[in-house]
């Protein structure tokens, strides 16, 4: 039966909007500012700030844990933070260690309470026009590039990998290893790759943070997740209203680093109320992406 998420204080698109939310199942039927007319059950929710639930990159999932060390990780350093997706990425040095690679991932992932995409990790002398080939066929929407500041761009074949990504424009992202990040190296990458006219983010990207609606758009995540929607699902957090008073007067959002959803709902079931958990092995699955970057637009 559907029912009304309402009266919600909805952060989108770095504003703050009063709406409600109507949902059947884990589908948003409807958001609007006038929802009298329906009479189905209403949940209020005027005095939190509704958010997406967060997608959230992770480079750790490679490694092998027990049940309760998998439970307890995901607990602490996803859930509590209000990540409803993953975005979970595997190592690999040759090209003939992708497929083992996926499988163990995929394997650690078995029992995931939430959903997740999976991407690539490789040193960019990995980068080859039949690497990017692989990961096209194999439905690998983003590719993150281990970068020590010591490399040379431009041996790379940048015209060959243009070629390969046609009909998949999977997305590049720089990895900054030991720090050795700095302007000058971003601003490398960018003009490498926008000359040549590839997708690509120009920064490196955090851990357990998360991801903004570009990099979701870029990679193609979004729209299906990370965004509250109509036809979307029922993913998200509600935040206390000390915390919305604040933001509604000073008009910011919300300061993921230093604040905690009080309830985090992922696929319409919920997976955190207050300090207790609500954990559903194997209720996530993987999600393909078909058309990496289709709503994306170049980063400033």
């Amino acid at each position: 039966m559907p029912y009304i998420i309402d009266e919600a204080h909805l952060v989108k698109n770095q504003r703050i909007e009063r709406c409600s939310l109507v949902v059947d199942g884990n589908r948003i039927d409807y958001i609007s500012g006038q929802t009298k007319q329906y009479q189905w059950i209403r949940m209020p929710v005027r005095e939190f700030l509704l958010t997406p639930g967060h997608v959230m990159l992770d480079f750790s999932f490679q490694q092998p844990r027990t049940f309760s060390e998998f439970k307890q990780y995901v607990q602490q350093h996803l859930i509590a933070r209000g990540c409803t997706t993953l975005l979970a990425v595997c190592d690999v040095v040759y090209e003939k260690q992708l497929p083992k690679a996926l499988q163990q991932l995929r394997q650690h992932l078995l029992n995931s309470p939430i959903d997740y995409f999976i991407g690539v990790k490789i040193p960019l002398r990995t980068l080859t026009p039949s690497f990017v080939r692989t990961c096209k066929r194999l439905k690998i929407p983003v590719i993150f590039i281990d970068l020590q500041g010591d490399e040379v761009l431009h041996d790379i074949p940048w015209s060959w990998i243009y070629e390969a990504l046609y009909s998949y424009p999977l997305t590049f992202v720089p990895h900054w290893m030991n720090n050795e990040r700095s302007k000058k190296l971003e601003a490398l990458w960018c003009k490498v790759l926008y000359a040549n006219r590839l997708p690509f983010v120009p920064f490196s990207l955090q851990e357990r943070t998360p991801l903004s609606l570009d990099v979701l758009k870029k990679i193609g995540i979004y729209p299906q997740k990370g965004d509250l929607r109509i036809g979307g699902e029922v993913d998200y957090n509600l935040y206390e209203h000390e915390l919305l008073s604040r933001l509604v007067a000073q008009n910011e959002i919300v300061d993921y680093d230093n604040h905690v959803p009080v309830i985090t709902v992922h696929k319409g079931r919920l997976l955190k109320v207050q300090e207790q958990f609500f954990f559903y092995p194997g209720f996530g699955k993987e999600r393909t992406i078909r058309a990496p970057g289709m709503f994306s637009a170049y980063f400033e």
